[in-house]
């Protein structure tokens, strides 16, 4: 997929849907810390994903990835951990750059198909 510095459509899910990159992130975090019956593969992918997003977003500021980590852990759905999710990956960059990360974790999107 050619990268496509406009597209401000959030990530790719499937069947043409997308979602914010926070929204990405928390829903990675279920699948990495609390769906024990999903494909290992899958949460080792989704492990990928959070410990990458959260490397990045510290890298370039953000102070609470820990705290992030540990709440997605442990399931909080709280306000706090919607905002911490949406500071982190604002920390990365624009969708591009998210997108980017998430690759580089080795992850595929439908997109990238």
């Amino acid at each position: 997929m050619a990268l496509d510095h406009d597209r401000t459509t959030g990530v790719p899910v499937g069947n043409g849907q997308y979602i914010s990159p926070a929204e990405f992130l928390l829903m990675a975090g279920f699948l990495a810390y609390r769906a024990p019956l999903a494909a290992a593969d899958a949460r080792a992918a989704a492990r990928r994903v959070v410990d990458a997003i959260l490397g990045v977003a510290a890298a370039h500021g953000f102070a609470y990835s820990d705290t992030l980590a540990s709440m997605m852990t442990s399931a909080e759905t709280s306000t706090r951990a919607w905002r911490l999710a949406e500071l982190a990956t604002a920390a990365v960059g624009d969708t591009v750059a998210y997108l980017q990360v998430i690759r580089s974790a080795g992850v595929t999107l439908e997109a990238d198909l």
